[in-house]
């Protein structure tokens, strides 16, 4: 579950008293981990996974209530901020309420002296985004193809210029930043000294309307006016027939090579500071990566997107050096390889040489037989579903009824009738009313060594809590939860059945 999804009477969760209360609950229930998507600031459409920055946070998960015990913030702040509580994030109103309260408290924080040392402390991503995002608020627009050409590229002097002119603007959102590091750094103390241990998630791509694009343009296929050569996206998979085309701009991995993949050391260590695991997004993109061109008019010399994603083709990228540099600097045991999709021999040996464990998805392991779940390797993290995969009622609501997922489902359940006497199961034919709790207890009694359920799946939930549908760029990212009337009562339950089923030697 995100930190987006918490409820709070601010139309989008937040680092406030609900995410600590959600810590006590798992805790309580003796779970381990709480894994969420990326916290950096969110771009086109809403998605963690197309930031503004890939080090800059998200400012909007800021709790208004702890900026208020800090003293930053008066009564008549939070007020102004309320939203009724709803099912969806209401991101337009979540942006225009938020954004004054969160300047007030920014001015409120630190002094100017204090603030323009975080800056300088942390400048090697700080003034890149400050700038551009002084940049985008004088443009009234974050397509820095529209800016005028002393703009359209990142450089100490034009950072000076801007801080000259705009030097309030910059100070005041560089406070926003220290807030939520701030807040962020707080919950996790509080997250390990519980017992628990938070995962999230890096990104492989950036959008392309992002500080760090604008800024490092030599490191992505650009040509010499910073438009897009080729762009990300996939083939044909589990998630769409048609493959997904995402646009993120393309990787230049050979000129990344010659410094030691600086980039990538900078933004993991950056991730790892305030997350115990770090999931590598799309991991087959560091072995192999999809790149679509994008097409050319030959009588304007204009560079248009393509329609889908299926003139791409497979790239290599530079594993054996980049993985390497990561076991020369960082602790690969702190890596979870998000290795779904397409996989290869090539992307399997580099998972295992390097000890990176991988990922399964128990939805998709029914589609051609009747799994052996105990088989499953050790190392293993195992989903019923992730927030890409519909929730696990909805999965089954839309199975029909002769599909080979749903036979050999059925099948399982009735070979194991043991494993499942606890639900009350009496047709095995329709699982719908205990279909998440049958999947949960299937991934409980599986060989992996750690197991995880979207919310959505402890709760039962259907269609309309589904997180993301992968391919579409509108519409997603705003699941949350209204209240926690239910929560406490669903994980304890769950907690129940996974520790009447779990293999012994996994306990």
């Amino acid at each position: 579950m995100h930190i987006s999804s918490l409820p709070t009477e601010f139309g989008i969760g937040d680092f406030g008293p609900e995410a600590y209360n959600f810590v006590d609950y798992l805790v309580d229930n003796g779970f381990k981990y709480w894994q969420i998507l990326p916290l950096n600031q969110t771009g086109y459409g809403n998605s963690p996974y197309n930031p503004l920055s890939a080090f800059a946070l998200n400012p909007f998960l800021i709790s208004p209530e702890l900026l208020f015990e800090d003293g930053l913030i008066d009564l008549p702040d939070i007020e102004a901020a309320l939203l009724p509580r709803g099912e969806q994030v209401p991101y337009e109103s979540v942006y225009k309420l938020k954004e004054p309260l969160l300047a007030k408290a920014a001015d409120n924080y630190l002094s100017d002296m204090e603030i323009s040392e975080y800056i300088e402390n942390n400048a090697l991503y700080l003034k890149p985004y400050l700038a551009y995002n002084t940049l985008c608020k004088l443009y009234g627009d974050d397509d820095w193809q529209s800016f005028r050409a002393e703009h359209r590229t990142y450089s100490e002097k034009l950072y000076d210029q801007l801080f000259a002119s705009y030097g309030r603007m910059i100070l005041q959102a560089a406070g926003i930043q220290a807030l939520i590091s701030d807040q962020v750094r707080r919950f996790k103390d509080y997250v390990n000294s519980r017992g628990l241990q938070l995962i999230g998630d890096l990104p492989l791509y950036l959008s392309y309307n992002s500080s760090e694009v604008w800024a490092n343009q030599q490191l992505f296929e650009l040509d010499e006016m910073g438009r897009r050569l080729a762009v990300a996206g996939v083939p044909p998979d589990a998630y769409s027939s048609d493959g997904q085309l995402w646009g993120n701009p393309i990787y230049r991995w050979d000129v990344m090579r010659q410094d030691g993949f600086q980039f990538f050391r900078d933004r993991m260590t950056h991730a790892l500071e305030y997350l115990d695991l770090l999931r590598l997004d799309h991991f087959i993109g560091y072995v192999n990566y999809w790149s679509v061109p994008v097409v050319q008019d030959t009588d304007t010399g204009t560079l248009e997107l393509p329609e889908n994603s299926m003139s791409g083709a497979w790239q290599k990228a530079s594993p054996q050096e980049f993985f390497s540099m990561l076991h020369h600097n960082l602790p690969l045991n702190r890596f979870i390889a998000e290795d779904l999709g397409i996989l290869n021999s090539e992307v399997c040996s580099f998972r295992d040489k390097f000890g990176f464990p991988g990922m399964i998805v128990l939805q998709f392991c029914f589609e051609e037989s009747v799994p052996d779940v105990s088989q499953y390797p050790k190392d293993r993290f195992i989903y019923t579903g992730t927030h890409d995969n519909p929730t696990v009622l909805e999965w089954y609501l839309n199975l029909e009824p002769n599909s080979e997922s749903r036979m050999n489902l059925q099948r399982f359940v009735e070979e194991n009738p043991a494993m499942f006497s606890g639900l009350g199961i009496t047709n095995p034919e329709d699982l719908s009313d205990s279909i998440h709790l049958v999947m949960m207890v299937i991934a409980s009694e599986s060989g992996c060594e750690n197991v995880i359920f979207p919310l959505q799946d402890v709760l039962g939930l259907d269609s309309t809590s589904r997180m993301n549908v992968p391919g579409t760029a509108l519409g997603n990212w705003q699941w949350r939860l209204v209240d926690f009337s239910g929560v406490a009562e669903a994980l304890a339950n769950v907690a129940s059945y996974i520790n009447d089923n779990r293999p012994q030697e996994l306990e």
